[in-house]
């Protein structure tokens, strides 16, 4: 496995991050294309590579200045690495259905925890507006996998 696999693909998403996110953002709501490549990385490579890549992505997001927690963004990452890693190979064992809800899952659960830290204090004040915040969030990034999905799907990854 060639690390440049690794480092050119993320260097120009983390690009791509920085310089768009903003000019896509609704309000405080932006979408996350690192964790759309996490997620890829995790489905192709496993657990593993997943998690580290994860928590890498993370610590360089972190270090960037995007991240107003630090240290949230390696953790929300590794979980996503760690649970997308589970999907390795699992497409042709599952039905395409659970499949697909599965990677969403993922996704809607790395989106709460990271909206759970950094509206945390929306979630006292103000549930539903943090269950917006949250939603949104999860959509916005969710509708660029969808995209994705019709250019490169998860089931050609090998």
């Amino acid at each position: 496995m060639k690390i440049t696999k690794f480092i050119i693909p993320g260097f120009l998403v983390w690009s791509i991050q920085l310089m768009f996110s903003d000019l896509l953002a609704i309000d405080t709501v932006r979408p996350d294309f690192c964790v759309i490549l996490v997620l890829y990385w995790s489905i192709m490579h496993g657990r593993m590579v997943g998690t580290v890549t994860g928590f890498l992505m993370g610590l360089i997001i972190d270090l960037s200045g995007t991240g107003i927690f630090f240290g949230v963004s390696p953790l929300v990452y590794s979980i996503t690495g760690y649970l997308g890693g589970n999907l390795n190979g699992a497409y042709i064992k599952m039905n395409p259905f659970y499949f697909s809800l599965s990677w969403v899952t993922i996704l809607l659960l790395q989106f709460f925890i990271y909206c759970g830290v950094q509206y945390q204090s929306l979630w006292i004040l103000d549930q539903k507006l943090f269950f917006g915040k949250w939603f949104g969030t999860s959509i916005y990034t969710l509708a660029f996998v969808g995209i994705l999905q019709f250019i490169y799907p998860f089931n050609r990854i090998e």
